[in-house]
């Protein structure tokens, strides 16, 4: 028998194994294993050569699930030429794959992104649009807390890093934030919308979170959204980013041109939504001042 290795959402290698008909000769039996094995190598090569792959991890978009959202994108993408789709739901396997990666483009988020650049140089091409904004705020939501200096022992939670939820705090909090730093305890999730209902179930005091996911939870539980109560505001920020290494900017911008035009397509404009966006704005025709933030 023969086994042909498939990689799944997060790089864990997953067996598919094809038994030879028990009635074969031996030899016939190795002639089948090998013909089938160097046919599979084959177009695995073929495939690694050719395709253009649009890599995903952003923790504050709401991403039910990933094997849908690829599907989708995988469908979508593969109709406009040789493109896939790979999304990722850890940032730790999304960075490991980054690591001497230099082609294919990457949706992120603008914190991530500046992350990121500082150590794997990165060329922001497109920044996503929602209702007519390219960028959004994030927000500190509690229950039951009728001042920030409640906050001291509380646990908070976000997704993202810890570091990364403790800067935006410091943000939100300015002055205060230095007496009430080392009493906050940090719960990271996945994704903006498990912060704010970790909070409604009580694993939480209080959730960082845009003001986009906030207003969505009021569509998936107005009951939850109304208990909350907004105690602080942060810095506005791109929403998501569509980067590419920069010594590929030409070779990929016809990946980005079918990316961009999505908005213009139904079937585009839909898959968008999946991401929480509703088009793209290309980054040479925004706001000077915005696009040098991104450089």
């Amino acid at each position: 028998m023969f086994a042909i290795i498939n990689k799944g959402l997060t790089g864990i290698a997953a067996l598919r194994v094809s038994a030879v008909p028990p009635l074969l000769k031996p030899s016939i039996k190795r002639r089948c294993w090998l013909q089938a094995l160097g046919l599979s190598l084959l177009m695995h090569t073929s495939i690694a050569g050719t395709v253009k792959t649009v890599y995903f991890y952003n923790p504050e978009t709401s991403v039910d699930n990933f094997a849908a959202l690829k599907t989708e994108f995988d469908s979508y993408l593969s109709g406009q030429g040789d493109y896939s789709f790979q999304p990722f739901s850890e940032r730790k396997t999304f960075e490991q794959m980054l690591t001497g990666q230099n082609q294919g483009v990457y949706l992120l988020s603008s914190w991530h992104y500046a992350q990121l650049n500082a150590k794997t140089p990165l060329s922001a091409m497109l920044v996503g649009v929602v209702k007519g904004e390219l960028l959004q705020r994030k927000i500190l939501l509690g229950k039951d807390i009728a001042s920030l200096d409640q906050l001291a022992g509380a646990t908070i939670a976000g997704a993202g890093s810890d570091d990364y939820l403790r800067t935006q705090l410091q943000q939100m909090l300015a002055t205060r934030y230095a007496a009430l730093a080392p009493k906050i305890k940090i719960l990271t999730v996945p994704k903006d919308i498990d912060a704010l209902m970790s909070v409604g179930f009580g694993m939480a005091t209080a959730a960082i979170a845009s003001e986009s996911s906030f207003n969505k939870l009021a569509l998936m539980n107005p009951k939850q959204q109304a208990q909350l109560k907004i105690l602080a505001s942060g810095e506005k920020s791109f929403t998501l980013i569509a980067a590419v290494a920069k010594p590929q900017q030409q070779e990929e911008k016809p990946l980005l041109s079918v990316i961009e035009a999505m908005a213009q397509q139904p079937n585009g404009e839909k898959k968008l939504k999946m991401l929480g966006l509703d088009g793209w704005k290309r980054v040479d025709a925004i706001d000077p001042a915005l696009a040098k933030q991104l450089r």
